[in-house]
């Protein structure tokens, strides 16, 4: 699990590539009333919005008294049959069958299929039916979203204990959705109080990979690349050429699928190759 995510950024971006992250965590900060991170979400949809289905989870982060244990939480579905124990609850998280929450409950189901699955389609898409609970003791609910692809393409008003719904979504490319839920207090701002991990819908022939957001991961590679060449400490020669490796693996990685894909970008001057300019 990656912890306080997005921070810190660059190397980050290469556990998240190399497919060795099983969550990413958002935090607290230490401010009770402040919502799951905007900055954390953006983030999160940046590596969604390529393919990469990495689940989101709670953490508190605690690393000093002002902060209460618990004050955002993580959330696995266990399937029924499984037994309750630490393991399958692992594994469930895993599997991104969870939603992270600042109080508000939710059932997330895209066609039937939980938080965490992917659904494949032909090329041509369809509809699909989204289907929603919300439930809430702490902080009052005040709308819940269906978000796509990073775009709220759904809103609606809700009452502050109890809601539920569906909606038909329209899928004519390869797209994620999951559920967010708002909410405040009588005397706090509204917050971002609970996130689902994605449903991602995968349509023959259409790619999950949006060109801008897969730059600027390429951004984040090389800055870490950068700082490894310039003021990373360099104690073993070996160390250093095996993290430098890594990193270009995973930059490679990304940057040859754009390629493949037609996805031109500008390059640095460290990584230009002129094979690849465009017309």
């Amino acid at each position: 699990m990656l912890p306080h995510f997005p921070h810190p950024r660059a190397e980050q971006a290469v556990s998240i590539l190399s497919g060795e992250v099983d969550a990413l965590e958002m935090t607290s900060w230490g401010d009770l009333y402040g919502g799951i991170d905007p900055y954390s979400l953006s983030d999160w949809y940046r590596y969604l919005n390529c393919g990469y289905l990495v689940p989101g989870v709670g953490g508190t982060d605690k690393m000093a008294a002002t902060t209460a244990v618990g004050t955002v939480r993580t959330y696995a579905r266990i399937a029924p049959h499984e037994a309750f124990a630490y393991e399958t609850w692992m594994e469930a998280v895993r599997r991104a069958h969870t939603f992270v929450t600042y109080g508000p409950l939710l059932d997330f189901a895209v066609d039937g299929q939980p938080m965490g699955s992917r659904i494949h389609m032909s090329g041509s898409g369809g509809t699909v039916d989204v289907t929603w609970q919300t439930a809430s003791v702490t902080v009052p609910m005040s709308r819940v979203e269906l978000v796509v692809n990073g775009e709220i393409r759904e809103s609606l008003a809700v009452a502050p204990r109890e809601a539920s719904g569906h909606w038909s979504v329209k899928v004519d490319k390869s797209s994620w959705l999951a559920l967010l839920v708002r909410g405040h207090y009588a005397d706090k701002p509204e917050i971002v109080a609970a996130h689902s991990s994605p449903v991602m819908v995968n349509l023959e022939g259409s790619p999950m990979l949006a060109a801008a957001d897969a730059v600027t991961i390429l951004e984040q590679v090389e800055g870490a690349l950068a700082y490894l060449d310039t003021v990373g400490t360099r104690a073993e020669e070996v160390v250093f050429k095996r993290m430098r490796l890594i990193l270009q693996s995973a930059h490679r990685s990304l940057h040859n699928q754009m390629h493949q894909l037609g996805y031109y970008h500008n390059h640095t001057p460290v990584t230009e190759h002129s094979e690849h300019r465009q017309a």
